[in-house]
């Protein structure tokens, strides 16, 4: 089980032969994080889909000459569906640019299964090293109990590839009981009932419970609050994207611990780090995104 960023990318490392696509790498923060990525070894080769007259093929990097941001998007989306590039990071173009890409259903990456982001810190809450997921503060709006259902799946896997037998997934709401007052409770439920049922797989699911009950054991056992999940959950499933954005913003912002995020249900991970990331947040990412390829090629 990966414990910190730090095994994580040593893990990166030892996975052989991936291949970084940047689509629209013309900004000094993608190009900057690709090189770093390959000065470290995440990954073997990079490809930047830009303009004529930005970068040129250097060691480790390609160049595809293209026009325009949808052009560089179909570009890269249609090398990965081909296994010429095996994850997928936003250069500088809009995230609704490459998601509308990912998603066309001639030429595109789709599974069958919704995307959704997740986010995985070091844990803050906790006095073990750990690492924990939260989904999803990046993709889905308002999720219905069928979205929640992959969404929840999603991470599964994705804590999976980390090395979690049983990933632990808490679904939260503001309290522990289900209740009329509160949808994200009746929604919560809905989901445990549809795990109970084998529709998800891999992990073991609860809800709702509190953020606290989720992640604090002593939380847990004083408001009596018993289950696999309570008090050790290892993935957050939040109830909308404003939770989600809050919540992972406050790990950057007041905790200070390193993140990385990716989005999964497509045939690669896609990444969409924002400017205001830091460098070493946005190389937590690609090693993440390099880990679930390598682990998605042996199931």
């Amino acid at each position: 089980m990966i414990k910190n960023f730090r095994e994580l990318r040593e893990r990166a490392k030892g996975i052989r032969g991936k291949i970084l696509a940047v689509p629209w790498g013309v900004d000094n923060y993608s190009v900057n994080a690709t090189l770093k990525a390959l000065d470290l070894g995440l990954v073997d080769r990079a490809v930047l889909y830009v303009p004529e007259g930005n970068v040129e093929d250097g060691e480790g990097v390609d160049v595809v000459r293209v026009s325009t941001p949808e052009e560089a998007a179909e570009r890269a989306v249609k090398d990965a569906r081909e296994g010429k590039v095996h994850v997928i990071m936003k250069g500088f173009l809009k995230t609704g640019v490459l998601l509308k890409a990912v998603l066309n259903r001639e030429w595109g990456l789709r599974t069958g299964r919704i995307l959704s982001d997740i986010l995985v810190a070091e844990d803050p809450a906790r006095d073990r090293e750990r690492l924990i997921g939260m989904t999803d503060g990046g993709v889905n709006v308002l999720p219905d109990v069928e979205d929640l259902v992959q969404i929840v799946q999603n991470a599964i896997d994705a804590f999976h590839s980390l090395g979690y037998g049983r990933p632990k997934v808490a679904l939260l709401s503001a309290v522990e009981y289900v209740t009329d007052k509160v949808p994200s409770t009746l929604k919560a439920a809905e989901v445990v009932n549809r795990y109970r049922e084998g529709e998800i797989k891999g992990g073991a699911v609860e809800g709702p419970l509190a953020l606290d009950v989720a992640v604090s054991e002593v939380a847990a056992r004083r408001k009596g609050v018993k289950g696999e999940v309570a008090g050790r959950a290892d993935v957050l499933v939040v109830p909308n994207i404003e939770a989600g954005n809050i919540l992972g913003k406050a790990y950057t912002y007041y905790a200070h611990v390193p993140v990385g995020h990716v989005i999964m249900g497509a045939r690669v991970p896609i990444l969409i780090p924002s400017r205001n990331e830091s460098d070493e947040d946005k190389l937590n990412s690609i090693a993440l995104g390099v880990l679930i390829s390598g682990w998605s090629e042996n199931l």
